[in-house]
């Protein structure tokens, strides 16, 4: 029959091979079907072509696919196949047909018999449609060539040849290879690993390598360039240490000569041993298959100072071949107590560099806190009904909470309630919002800092400074001015925040972080852990602070505080969730004694930092005997009002007392035992005839005489929220500025590949 040629388009051969696999696998007898030899791809029809019956029958190579397996089962009987599915078509001229000692079966049919020849027709054309739809990227080869010197070094030449299609293997292949060991007794260190070249078809190509989680891959092509399907051999040469095995006996050379992991079936492995001159091997063995697997498909040679091993089935998809050579002890050279000790520091880098930097870190802070950190001690804190000399009501809120933070509208609350007890200001309170109106007092220079912004703000408005939500600007210029007044005029006088001690520390955490990155060995399982962490404990530390400033904003509403537990509530879920993550990563295999020096490190610098941001600051020696003194007014404000009439010395209660303390009480939060203490006396005063019904004069809302407690400490804490409540919102979408037996997989070297 005439060579044709077959060109069909992949969707016309897969309907083709749809059509008649079934059939063709139904049909096929049991029985050796032909016996003769391919002519131009396709079986020889007519009879002066078969071979001679008495001519020996050579093995036939068939290239097929998955889906013909069964078909090739039932023709088990009768043929040899030397390859497997993927290797060549059978060429013209070579013998097909049955085995030697099938011959004599009555079964096994000889030439002539047109039925059997006619599936030989049909079998073949299937393997030829079949051939070009379905073309399979393999590894054709695999030889790791490795020479180990008297030094324990080897040099490993590794060529690959491999048939790509374009569709793993698109611009060329990538090698993983492993860097880190583990040892019988569980510890854990780091081979040495130097690539000399890289080559494809002889010639030198673009390469280049990252870190993966205990190792190293190594791209090899250009992602600009597209690799021509066809064979194509890579050719890898590097250089690694600290890969001989020292018993008590013998030394050991133990190689994961493949890889167990690559994507793609291996034909053939091999791989070669040279031992230093004059070193023969006492013993040898060798594993193949999956990782963990014991089986011995493979053959081994030995020639002097060289072993040779070779496989003799192929490996599938993340197979591989070990291989294992015994010397003599003392062949190769033990490392010296130098090399022990420099590998011992390389192995345990990161936890020496990660904990003695949180050591030095956390020393720095103890030092510095014990120098400047630590608070003077306290004096006797007695009740006293006299504000602190030379503090306004904001300058006791400053100095008691050691800043304003969540406490810098209640201070301004307590200084708009000063400044209209003193008569600069009518507080009125509409049904929204809130007004302060000018007086006609003339402005008093000796005015605290504070009191002089506030009314500064005032007198900009026009006399009438409204405070609601349409002016939220205007009261956030206000505020801003009013805690820089204060804060400008008594920085460092009462208490220290001690900035640069903590910058000295930060910038230490920085650098030792730092090292770690550069020095230590950060496998890419731990980036995101040390990302969640970080992102975790800042994330806690604002939410806490959040929630911690919400609770103590007073006149909060119902709906807020719900608000506030919703948001509680949901980002708590959201936190165990991203800690449930964390919990699974760290606790998996991916995480070893290495990473977590590193998380534990990297953990502790951040909540070193933390516990010292809030205990370095400290107020000065002033600054402590005025917070004893804040402390006894305090005490004052919160005694009932019989505790109080009992005190020797203590001014009786009056509409003047009780105003000239009430900022005070509203700075210290105490606004409402103080009211009530007071409205305890009035209600006693009213029913005696010795007092009048209470109304201030420079109040202008609506004022009830009942319950006078619950009004004003109601009016001083919503007259904070108000203020709080009328900041604009800040937009945060945009950007200020950018041991034991041996198995397959064993040993040094390994990992595997694949193609990109």
């Amino acid at each position: 029959m005439a060579n044709r040629t077959l060109s069909v388009s992949r969707e016309v051969a897969m309907r083709r091979v749809s059509r008649i696999q079934t059939s063709l696998i139904a049909a096929l007898p049991p029985i050796c079907p032909f016996e003769g030899r391919l002519v131009g791809g396709f079986a020889a029809e007519p009879p002066s072509l078969l071979a001679p019956e008495g001519r020996d029958v050579a093995t036939a190579t068939v290239r097929g696919e998955t889906f013909l397996t069964k078909a090739l089962t039932k023709l088990k009987s009768c043929f040899t196949l030397t390859a497997p599915f993927g290797a060549s078509l059978p060429q013209a001229g070579e013998n097909i047909g049955c085995k030697p000692q099938d011959r004599a079966r009555p079964t096994c049919l000889k030439g002539g018999d047109w039925k059997a020849r006619g599936i030989a027709v049909l079998l073949t054309t299937l393997l030829l449609a079949a051939a070009p739809v379905h073309a399979a990227e393999v590894i054709n080869s695999f030889t790791s060539d490795v020479t180990v010197e008297k030094s324990g070094v080897y040099d490993v030449t590794e060529t690959i040849a491999v048939h790509a299609e374009g569709d793993q293997i698109k611009r060329g292949i990538f090698r993983d290879f492993p860097l880190r060991f583990e040892t019988d007794d569980g510890r854990t260190g780091d081979v040495t690993f130097d690539l000399k070249s890289v080559t494809l078809d002889g010639q030198p190509v673009d390469h280049h390598t990252e870190s993966i989680t205990n190792g190293i891959r190594i791209y090899i092509g250009s992602a600009d360039t597209v690799l021509p399907p066809g064979n194509h051999t890579y050719q890898l040469t590097y250089e690694t240490d600290r890969q001989v095995r020292y018993f008590d006996d013998h030394d050991e050379i133990y190689w994961n000569a493949t890889g167990n992991f690559w994507a793609f079936p291996i034909e053939q492995a091999t791989a070669t041993i040279t031992l230093p001159e004059g070193v023969t091997p006492t013993r040898t063995t060798f594993y193949t298959g999956a990782y963990g697997s014991r089986e011995q498909n493979a053959r081994e040679t030995t020639n002097g100072n060289v072993v040779t091993f070779e496989t003799t089935a192929p490996l599938g998809p993340k197979e591989g071949l070990s291989v294992v050579v015994a010397v003599p002890k003392g062949a190769i050279d033990a490392p010296t107590t130098s090399e022990s000790a420099s590998w011992f520091l390389s192995d345990y880098r990161n936890y020496f560099i990660g904990f003695g930097g949180l050591l030095l870190v956390f020393l720095y802070y103890l030092l510095s806190w014990r120098k400047v950190g630590r608070d003077p001690p306290a004096g006797v804190v007695v009740p006293r009904w006299e504000p602190p000399e030379g503090l306004s009501p904001a300058l006791v809120a400053y100095v008691q909470n050691q800043g304003f933070g969540a406490s810098r509208f209640d201070a301004i609350a307590a200084t708009a309630i000063d400044l209209a007890v003193k008569g600069f200001l009518i507080i009125d309170e509409p049904r929204k919002g809130m007004t302060l109106k000018r007086t006609s007092k003339p402005y008093d220079p000796a005015l605290p800092a504070g009191q002089k912004a506030l009314l500064k703000a005032v007198d900009d408005a026009g006399g009438v400074f409204i405070v609601d939500k349409a002016h939220g600007s205007k009261v956030s210029a206000m505020a801003s001015a009013f805690t820089s007044a204060i804060t400008g005029e008594h920085r460092g006088e009462f208490f220290v925040r001690n900035i640069g001690y903590l910058a000295g520390g930060i910038a230490l955490s920085a650098l030792a972080g730092l090292a770690l990155l550069v020095f230590g060995t950060i496998s890419n399982a731990v980036i995101p852990v040390l990302f969640f962490s970080v992102f975790i404990s800042v994330f806690i530390g604002l939410f806490s602070s959040m929630i911690a400033k919400s609770f103590r904003r007073r006149g909060r509403s119902m709906s807020s505080a719900i608000g506030t537990l919703v948001a509680a509530g949901f980002i708590g879920f959201f936190l165990l969730q991203a800690l449930g993550g964390m919990a699974v990563t760290i606790l998996s295999d991916s995480i070893d004694a290495a990473d977590w020096a590193v998380i534990v490190a990297c953990g502790g610098l951040v909540l070193t930092n933390l516990i010292f941001v809030f205990i370095m600051g400290a107020p000065t020696t002033a600054g402590r005997k005025k917070m004893d003194e804040i402390a006894g007014l305090k005490q004052y404000l919160t005694l009932a009002e019989a505790n109080r009439m009992n005190m020797a010395g203590a001014p009786k209660m009056s509409p003047q007392h009780f105003e000239t303390l009430l900022p005070y009480a509203v700075a210290l939060g105490v606004e409402k035992p103080w009211s009530k203490a007071f409205d305890t006396w009035l209600a006693a005063a009213v029913a005696a005839g010795t007092a009048g019904y209470y109304s201030p004069y420079w109040y202008a809302g609506d004022f009830r005489h009942q319950n006078l407690s619950d009004q004003i400490g109601s009016f001083s804490s919503s007259m904070a929220s108000t203020m709080s409540s009328s900041m604009p919102t800040q937009n945060t979408s945009s950007s200020g500025f950018s041991g034991g037996g041996g198995f397959s997989g064993g040993g040094g070297g390994g990992g595997g590949g694949g193609g990109w």
